[in-house]
């Protein structure tokens, strides 16, 4: 029977509001791109060194990796809610240090204090949303962590060339105060409120979540989720637990091979290194312009993500963006090879591979840059989702780190087009991996992604043709 509820506007507005957290955590790493350069400037009011530099850049890195553990503490303890709330504190307490910085020291453990914000965003919010969204739109909700994420980063860099210091530091504080007024009046995720036996409450937040018609509906839905929910709880939650049944152990294969490829695809080099990039490349384009450039097509392609991911499906997304990523680093390597290894004259046609970058960043966006987090919230069931995301997370940030740090090493002793390789390469030996390893979430209730990761497509399959021959 066909639920009686029609409106979907309240959980794009719970989603929205809960991914302001993510456009606080992309504001701070936009913050890099227009400030490091004017930092080291002789007129800058804070005189920094190159290498201050690249400590105020990765200390916001290093950062997430506690904050992704202190979130798997947390999200059980305080709920999705309140424990998102609480991580924009560390985030809005980074925008205060840096207005209030007088050395680089500052600076750092504004960085860092910041990272610790993002590691717990990065957790929960793909918990909260994939809780609280109806399986027909959970995907499209999803793809706002990353959509968000897009937007604080324009708004840094859309920002930041035009303006001093303190004002980007103003400015940017401005995306924690929308998110701490609007969030707070959003509802708790109704999955933690039934593992707490706060049933009525749970009600409340699916009749707000769901705006029901009747009751009767409101209660059928409360059920369903309650059963999974005790089902889930079976499992004490231990950490050992994801690795107890077969449902959490492919799941944990599949978070972290898709992380893997993500990671491997290079896009922490990438967008760490994008200025180096585009002036190795001999483009007409300024850097400032290229990096603002870049910002808006992954914001339109994280808007076209969110259209796409509940009517195409994650798999078909995962695929084709993966091998037109790959296409586009290995294009980019070649361009790199014929410059710097072959001595080709290349003036003129640096513009290219600007267009190859932006390509790879646009093609990412639809698919493989956001669904490895989207799908965090669908693949765990709820006694160990905290567990799951936040170490999921942490080797996401630990893959980033090294990737970060060892295309660099790469780059100096073998030529950049050898780090462009690799990540093409990465990409394509990935699309094996996805084949035959990630499963199809799209259009699936938790429960039933839970029973086809325990139970397989086969023996599911097995079971439908028993049913029908016995009504037969």
């Amino acid at each position: 029977m066909e639920k009686s509820y029609s409106k979907e506007w309240p959980q794009y507005i719970a989603a929205i509001t809960a991914t302001f957290s993510m456009a606080i955590s992309g504001s701070h790493i936009g913050w890099t791109s227009p400030t490091l350069p004017n930092l080291k400037s002789d007129d800058s009011h804070l005189k920094i060194t190159s290498d201050d530099a690249s400590w105020i850049a990765s200390f916001y890195l290093l950062g997430s990796i506690p904050g992704n553990i202190i979130a798997g503490l947390l999200v059980d303890w305080l709920g999705r809610k309140t424990s998102l709330i609480a991580a924009g504190i560390p985030l809005t307490l980074g925008w205060i240090l840096i207005l209030m910085a007088w050395n680089p020291y500052v600076l750092f453990a504004s960085r860092f204090i910041s990272g610790i914000g993002q590691g717990i965003v990065y957790v929960i919010c793909p918990m909260y949303i994939g809780e609280i969204a109806d399986k027909n739109i959970r995907g499209s909700l999803g793809s706002f962590i990353k959509l968000m994420v897009t937007f604080g980063e324009l708004y840094g860099h859309a920002i930041g060339p035009f303006v001093s210091y303190g004002v980007l530091a103003y400015a940017s504080i401005i995306i924690p105060i929308i998110f701490f007024v609007t969030f707070s009046f959003m509802p708790e995720s109704p999955y933690y409120l039934l593992m707490k036996n706060q049933r009525s409450k749970a009600e409340k937040s699916l009749a707000w979540l769901r705006r029901y018609e009747n009751d009767e509906d409101l209660k059928e839905e409360t059920d369903q989720m309650q059963k999974t929910v005790i089902k889930d709880l079976m499992n004490k939650g231990h950490f050992w637990d994801l690795f107890d049944t077969p449902g959490n152990r492919k799941a944990v294969l599949v978070s972290f091979g898709l992380q893997f490829v993500l990671q491997f695809s290079g896009i922490a080099a990438i967008e760490s290194y994008t200025q180096e990039i585009f002036d190795q490349s001999g483009s007409e384009f300024s850097a400032a312009q290229a990096v603002i450039l870049l910002s808006l097509v992954q914001l339109m392609a994280g808007l076209a993500a969110a259209a796409l991911v509940d009517k195409i499906g994650r798999i078909p997304l995962l695929i084709t963006t993966t091998f037109l990523a790959g296409l586009s680093l290995a294009l980019s390597s070649i361009f790199y090879f014929l410059k710097f290894q072959m001595n080709i004259d290349m003036s003129g046609l640096g513009t290219i591979l600007v267009a190859f970058v932006i390509f790879y960043e646009l093609i990412i966006a639809l698919g493989l840059n956001p669904l490895p987090y989207m799908m965090l919230g669908e693949l765990f069931p709820t006694s160990v989702k905290g567990f799951a995301v936040s170490i999921a997370n942490v080797w996401g940030s630990f893959l980033a780190f090294f990737v970060s740090k060892l295309y660099q090493v790469v780059a100096d002793n073998c030529g950049i087009y050898a780090s462009f390789a690799w990540f093409a390469t990465s990409c394509f030996l990935g699309l094996v991996f996805i084949i035959f390893c990630v499963p199809e979430t799209k259009g699936k209730s938790l429960m039933e992604i839970q029973e086809e990761l325990n139970c397989g497509k086969k023996k599911k399959k097995i079971e439908e043709t028993m049913n029908v021959s016995t009504i037969a």
